[in-house]
């Protein structure tokens, strides 16, 4: 009896087979929406009206995460490396409000060196005083006391370096050299009073066309007006890209890598020296009888081309010598004289290959410090 209905349930399996194959031919043509079959594995949703702009969908697996998602997860990686700086309260009795800091502070060095960044002009008598009058405090309502203060307007701006009596194991974030730093990418901005914006990098080009080796010799630039007050800046990862004053003064991370290493060096602000002014050749047109790539020792005005008593002079370089390499690292469009030395610290000794009048020479150099 089982049997008679075999036929039939192979016939009802086969019709049902081709039913479905059909349905999924007729889907595929709707999908579309252009008359064509995509048998591929992607699907165009763009005709479905409530999914504008149009969207594709390639593989479940791949999963692409929404900016604002990325920028929350940076904001709250941020609060252990954030402070807040708060007017000394007068008494057993006052108290802080968290979320009204005087000025906000980053994290330098795990070991309680952190840098304010302060929202107004400092005077001398009152950078003597920030010890006294003010205290810092951390994402877990820790209240430290100062017990040191580094500043300098003509060098750092208004940012001040202060370090935290007792502090131990605060978390740092990295420093992104000059080489990861690309215009175009994605920034985050965070200002006193949980203040977050989300900017971009529109331009890292140099000062000038002569420039010095005691100097980082970029500048940033940011696509979007930004309100006036000061930032630290970060890439989508959480990374250091920067400082920004509430004058629009920016303090890169190659430059900040250079001051943190000597205030735990030092506890002072010093930047290495080379002592010459330079044409960079990779970035001009049009110079007869020069090179393409490296830097020509060159003067301007009253600055001249390798200053006397100094590495370079002593070194025994001069005035239209053209460095080629440094400790094997060759001058170019992405390699910059003075970026290259912002890397080292004073006291590090430098191979410089170099030539003169057509003769290829080498010379040492130990690097001495600016303060």
């Amino acid at each position: 009896m089982k049997n008679n209905y075999l036929p039939l349930i192979l016939i009802a399996t086969a019709f049902g087979l081709l039913a479905g194959a059909a349905g999924a031919l007729f889907a595929n043509l709707y999908a579309t929406g252009d008359g064509s079959f995509a048998l591929n594995r992607e699907l165009n949703l763009s005709n479905y009206g409530y999914l504008s702009p149009s969207l594709v969908i390639r593989d479940a697996k791949k999963v692409v995460v929404n900016q604002d998602v990325k920028a929350d997860e940076t904001i709250r990686s941020l609060a252990s490396s954030l402070l807040g700086v708060f007017a000394q309260a007068g008494d057993d009795s006052d108290y802080y409000k968290l979320e009204q800091p005087f000025a906000s502070a980053l994290v330098a060095t795990s070991d309680g060196w952190v840098m304010a960044a302060w929202p107004e002009e400092l005077s001398k008598g009152e950078l003597e005083k920030i010890h006294q009058d003010f205290v810092v405090i951390d994402g877990n309502r820790k209240i430290y006391t100062i017990d040191l203060v580094v500043a300098d307007t003509n060098t750092i701006g208004n940012f001040v370096f202060i370090h935290l009596l007792d502090a131990s194991g605060l978390s740092v974030r990295r420093l992104v050299p000059d080489e990861e730093i690309k215009a175009g990418q994605s920034l985050l901005l965070a200002g006193a009073n949980n203040t977050f914006l989300l900017n971009s990098l529109s331009g890292k080009n140099f000062d000038d066309v002569i420039l010095s080796s005691d100097a980082y010799a970029r500048t940033f630039s940011l696509a979007y007006q930004i309100p006036t007050q000061a930032f630290f800046v970060f890439n989508l990862s959480g990374e250091i890209i920067g400082a920004i004053d509430y004058r629009g003064r920016w303090l890169t991370s190659p430059e900040l890598s250079v001051y943190w290493q000597s205030l735990l060096k030092e506890k002072a602000l010093s930047w290495p020296s080379l002592g010459v002014h330079y044409l960079n050749l990779s970035a001009v047109a049009g110079a007869k009888d020069l090179p393409a790539k490296g830097v020509k020792l060159q003067g301007i005005n009253n600055l001249p081309a390798v200053a006397k008593n100094s590495p370079a002079d002593k070194a025994g370089l001069l005035a239209g010598d053209i460095i080629n390499r440094v400790n094997g690292i060759e001058l170019n469009s992405e390699n910059d004289l003075a970026v290259i030395i912002s890397s080292y610290l004073p006291g590090d000794s430098l191979l410089i290959d170099y030539t003169r009048q057509g003769n290829n020479l080498q010379t040492e150099a130990v690097l001495g410090k600016t303060e």
